[in-house]
């Protein structure tokens, strides 16, 4: 049965799934994942709205991705064009936020690059973990 890893994206920051979950296949994954959304949006307050919840298959690879705020009851007065467009905004904030984080990480990787080529020691961590090439 293939594992799923449910990680939470919020701002910059991933809280990774660690362990996993065993699901017969991805349609199981999702209906789990919306299901977890459902729960947090519950339980949360509305500053998670911001939040999305990347799920990977056993390889790391990323499934599919879903937006607190699609999950959001506090929205349902909102018109439907209207909720329609708080969820373009947060998708395009997310794309946007995945971007710079990506492009940080970048940086990160040029800068001990360009260290290692000059014979100079450099150390550049994200999360704990030892950056490398």
């Amino acid at each position: 049965m293939p594992r799923y890893y449910f990680n939470i994206k919020k701002r910059e920051e991933t809280l990774p799934d660690r362990y996993g979950t065993d699901l017969p296949d991805e349609a199981a994954a999702r209906d789990h994942a919306r299901r977890v959304v459902v729960e947090l949006m519950r339980n949360g307050h509305a500053g998670i709205r911001g939040w999305r919840l990347a799920v990977t298959d056993e390889d790391r690879r990323q499934c599919f991705e879903l937006l607190f705020v699609s999950y959001d009851d506090s929205l349902s007065h909102l018109m439907p064009e209207l909720r329609s467009s708080v969820e373009t905004v947060h998708r395009k904030h997310a794309s946007l936020t995945d971007a710079i984080v990506d492009m940080r990480m970048t940086l990160l990787q040029v800068k001990s690059t360009l260290a290692r080529a000059n014979d100079m020691p450099h150390i550049a961590a994200v999360d704990g973990d030892r950056l490398r090439d």
